[in-house]
């Protein structure tokens, strides 16, 4: 048989078809199986991997309680894992599935007046068992001897304390992420013990001031420079928020670079020459005035009575601002004489 190009290039697109048919097969395969995971999702795996043989030497009642928060409740394994571990330092998860082993009775010296009794021990039993009294016929009296004593109960430590702060914290992370997963500038958000990271590079100025809000900061919360990146804390049910914005520092100073009059305030740059909209829907104007102390500058309404209120209390009243082009001031047309021209 005589091979020509052409036959040569359907041989070759043959294969590929057959080899893209058998890889999307394969990968298929993996996903069926839960074996193909995406970016860090080898570090999820590995941390599942640590948990289940983590609680393989535990009890079947804390097993059974993480299965029921996790599948119940619909809380991530992180939290079932430290909810159950700190019920069971309290106390509140038995660490015996089954029944406790039978008390012994032992028998004392008899004396005279008892010899020849029949002896019924107290003794436990499986609740769903016939009653089967051990008789025990002895030469003189039985010896009672006292239940063990019962384990005092874990007070709350602070070992409990923190595993229901780190719990909190992996849930208002969990949550985070839900809601903001589809961000763009998002590299990272973790519960780091009792406290939640997000790490995201900023492409605008409108990407940090976003984070600034989705964190709970203050508006009036103070930022910091830190290399390439501004760092803000903020707060989300109780659990303390550190934002690092990457390139932020290089954003705000563009934009200073870029305004007619500017003015930082709470990691925010501020144009003074343009009028400045509040949440509100109200603009204000700045008409080169300052406080004599720290020099913030004074707002006065566009359209109002004139007077002036510092920017910091504008902003902290009705939200932050942001910039608009004011229309140009008519000019004045000259006065004609009263005799007209002549």
């Amino acid at each position: 048989m005589t091979t020509t190009p052409e036959t040569l290039d359907a041989v070759e697109q043959e294969l590929a078809n057959r080899l893209g048919m058998l890889a999307r097969s394969f990968v298929a395969d993996l996903k069926a199986q839960g074996r193909l995971v995406g970016p860090r999702g080898a570090e999820t795996l590995e941390r599942l991997r640590t948990q289940i043989e983590a609680r393989r030497d535990l009890p079947e009642s804390y097993r059974v309680a993480v299965e029921t928060i996790i599948e119940d409740c619909g809380y991530p394994s992180e939290v079932a894992v430290s909810v159950c571990t700190a019920l069971r330092r309290k106390g509140l998860l038995s660490d015996t599935s089954g029944p406790r082993p039978q008390q012994e009775v032992t028998a004392a010296e008899p004396l005279a007046a008892t010899r020849g009794a029949v002896v019924v021990p107290r003794t436990r039993r499986p609740a769903d068992s016939a009653p089967q009294p051990m008789m025990q016929r002895v030469d003189g009296p039985a010896q009672v001897r006292p239940g063990a004593a019962r384990p005092p109960q874990a007070e709350d430590g602070p070992a409990a304390r923190w595993d229901a702060a780190r719990a909190r914290a992996v849930t208002v992370a969990t949550g985070l992420r839900a809601r903001h997963a589809g961000r763009l500038e998002v590299m990272e958000i973790a519960a780091d013990h009792e406290r939640v990271t997000v790490a995201i590079r900023a492409l605008a100025l409108s990407d940090w001031e976003y984070w600034l809000e989705a964190i709970g900061a203050p508006l009036n919360a103070p930022t910091r420079t830190a290399g390439y990146a501004q760092v803000a804390a903020g707060k989300i049910d109780g659990v303390d928020v550190h934002l690092t914005a990457h390139d932020v520092p290089r954003l705000l100073q563009a934009a200073s670079d870029a305004a007619g009059e500017p003015f930082y305030l709470w990691g925010r740059i501020y144009d003074l020459s343009r009028g400045l909209v509040d949440q509100g829907g109200r603009t204000w104007v700045y008409l080169g005035q300052r406080q004599a102390e720290g020099g913030m500058p004074l707002m006065a309404l566009r359209g109002g009575d004139g007077k002036l209120y510092p920017l910091a209390s504008i902003v902290m009243a009705g939200g932050s601002m942001t910039p608009v082009d004011l229309p140009p001031v008519p000019a004045e047309k000259p006065r004609e004489s009263a005799g007209g021209e002549r």
